[in-house]
């Protein structure tokens, strides 16, 4: 049997139980995945855990996808690249961490069917989930602005501009990578009607569904599918054999999650 998880903390939120589940479920596995809502002193605990075996593959969820690499002994080219984590395994008696959560946003882009041909791309954000989704968007060649809190010269994506700064005239589609609007505190959003109004959202948050920032917007996408096709990478991963995502699995685990 193969014993899974997730680490991060709070982890009230989290559907990757029922995701992993369902997995196991559509392909007659034998795993268990539970979840590890940890304080950041008790990573490199859990991670001897995976040294000695005991762990097969673990998640990473916010806010340790970056915090976790120093700990690690070694990443993949892909999470070298994006500078964030959230899949890790044992593979050489080394422990290493690896992204699919670029596959994930790849696959939510995909699966929504627009035609975001020469589409201007707002992240809203500036951390591990925001790598991915900034690497993502690079490699197919968009135009791209990043917006945080403070306003800077960042070595992962060049110029951050503050809120202050933002002009909705300057882009057409935003991807929301911060958990404001996330449950139980639904109510909230990163930004303004104002700001939205028109436009295309990826909002990486699943739970819930529909947030406030996409109610604002004219087309808007949740990050189920994202989780989903994430998940179903970090298990080709662990199971070191590719799972094809077809539409009957997706439609699966979507059923068990909702």
């Amino acid at each position: 049997m193969k014993r899974l998880g997730i680490i991060g903390y709070p982890l009230s939120h989290t559907k990757s139980p029922q995701l992993h589940d369902a997995f196991a479920s559509f392909f007659d596995l034998d795993l268990t995945y539970l979840v590890h809502s940890i304080p950041e002193n008790q990573l490199k605990k859990i991670l001897e855990e995976v040294r000695n075996g005991h762990i097969s593959g673990l998640n990473v969820t916010i806010p340790y996808k970056e915090k976790v690499i120093p700990l690690l002994d070694d990443l993949t080219e892909k999470a070298k690249k994006i500078s964030a984590v959230n899949t890790i395994y044992l593979k050489d008696k080394k422990i290493i961490g690896d992204n699919t959560d670029y596959d994930g946003f790849k696959g939510l882009i995909e699966k929504s069917g627009l035609d975001l041909k020469d589409k201007r791309f707002l992240i809203l954000g500036t951390g591990g989930a925001a790598k991915a989704v900034y690497h993502v968007l690079n490699d197919l060649g968009y135009k791209i602005q990043v917006v945080s809190r403070t306003k800077r010269l960042d070595k992962d994506f060049g110029e951050v501009i503050g809120y202050d700064d933002l002009n909705p005239k300057d882009y057409d589609v935003i991807v929301n990578t911060t958990p404001v609007g996330m449950y139980p505190n639904q109510d909230s959003s990163p930004l303004d009607q104002k700001f939205v109004k028109g436009k295309i959202v990826f909002d990486l948050i699943y739970n819930p569904l529909e947030t406030k920032l996409m109610r604002f917007a004219e087309h808007a996408f949740n990050g189920i599918n994202m989780l989903i096709i994430q998940g179903i990478k970090a298990e080709s991963i662990w199971h070191q054999k590719e799972f094809k995502i077809t539409d009957e699995l997706l439609k699966h685990i979507k059923g068990a999650i909702l």
